[in-house]
């Protein structure tokens, strides 16, 4: 149930934006649109309702206009009956329906949201929200890049396949830059959207703390409770296969043993279509990344002092000799010397030791 300070009348400023709308049906304001097609309304609007701004709407907007200085992020009320400005950011978007409904069109495709639906949209995407219904209630959370980066890929620590599946997503040249989920029916995450919200609102001390504690609540439940759900619209890279992340969590949690026959036959899929649909996810092959998770958990057991044997023997490696020459290729040096270099950075003696590219 949403609390009074998030139903609350609509805003001077939305009732504004609903009078042109029903006023001028003609302008078709809640179909996307340019500044220019609407410059007149934004300033009459804006001038009126906000006299001590100075007025400035663009449609590159940067996190500095939403985040101020002191905060990482801000959860902030989409204002009902605003255009449907095509604009883009600089920041990672967060655009949440709480209640009702709205079109997200993203590089001119349009994703009906209703309630429960949440939509990732990474920074420099073209974009433009309509939710002109006097019900719609929808929340803008707004992320610094690094803020987002830090948080929310730090969830996926350990986790390469996965990691480098949304760092194609949000980053890849041929990525799908946003991310849509359904948690229809989740009060938890809405309750954690309205306390962020209020405590954003408000000047408290620690206020930063308090919002980058509910923001990584919100980003574990988003992941740990509906990562089922999530949906990568007009996804021609992945044909929209509702199996991926499946696929993905089973590849991540059966890297050292599994085969790819054996995830053929588990999903129900030829080997060619899985493996063409593992290289549009991750960039990488089947192999390549079964090879990058082995590679990276056999550096963190080799820094844990567990010995090259018990390695071979977890990893699923035939022979102590192939392990060595795939380690040499992945980090540059052989495993001894990585274990020797690593324990120097430890105890100061030797030079700062950064995690090897694999």
């Amino acid at each position: 149930m949403l609390t009074e300070l998030t139903t609350k009348a609509l805003h001077p400023a939305e009732n504004a934006f609903k009078r042109y709308f029903l006023d001028a049906p003609t302008r078709h304001l809640d179909q996307p649109c340019t500044e220019d097609q609407i410059v007149d309304i934004l300033h009459d609007v804006f001038v009126n309702c906000y006299p001590d701004s100075e007025y400035g709407i663009t449609v590159t907007v940067n996190e500095h206009t939403f985040i101020s200085s002191d905060l990482d992020a801000a959860f902030v009320r989409h204002l009902r009956y605003f255009p449907a400005l095509i604009h883009q950011h600089d920041f990672f978007e967060l655009l949440y329906v709480a209640e009702g409904r709205c079109t997200n069109t993203i590089l001119q495709q349009s994703i009906s949201m209703a309630a429960g639906d949440l939509c990732i949209i990474a920074p420099g995407t073209e974009h433009a929200v309509s939710a002109f219904e006097d019900d719609d209630i929808i929340f803008n959370i707004i992320i610094r890049t690094s803020t987002f980066e830090s948080a929310f890929f730090g969830l996926l620590e350990g986790d390469d396949i996965l990691s480098d599946f949304f760092r194609r997503t949000f980053y890849g040249k041929d990525g799908i830059p946003w991310l849509l989920f359904h948690t229809a029916g989740d009060t938890h995450l809405l309750d954690v959207t309205e306390h962020a919200y209020e405590e954003y609102q408000s000047h408290s001390q620690y206020r930063k703390q308090m919002m980058n504690s509910m923001l990584s609540v919100f980003l574990i439940t988003l992941l740990r409770d509906h990562e089922e759900t999530m949906e990568i619209p007009n996804a021609h890279l992945y044909k929209t296969d509702n199996n991926l992340m499946s696929i993905l969590r089973y590849m991540q949690a059966n890297f050292a043993t599994v085969s790819m026959a054996e995830m053929a036959k588990q999903f129900n899929y030829s080997e060619r279509q899985l493996q063409r649909l593992i290289l549009s996810a991750t960039g990488l092959t089947f192999r390549e990344n079964i090879q990058k998770q082995k590679m990276s958990r056999a550096a963190l057991l080799l820094r844990r002092g567990v010995t090259v044997t018990e390695i071979c023997q977890q990893l699923g490696f035939e022979s102590e000799n192939n392990f060595r020459k795939i380690f040499a290729r992945a980090f540059g040096m052989t495993p001894s010397d990585y274990r020797k270099q690593q324990a120097s950075a430890q105890d100061g003696t030797g030079p700062d030791s950064g995690f090897p590219s694999a």
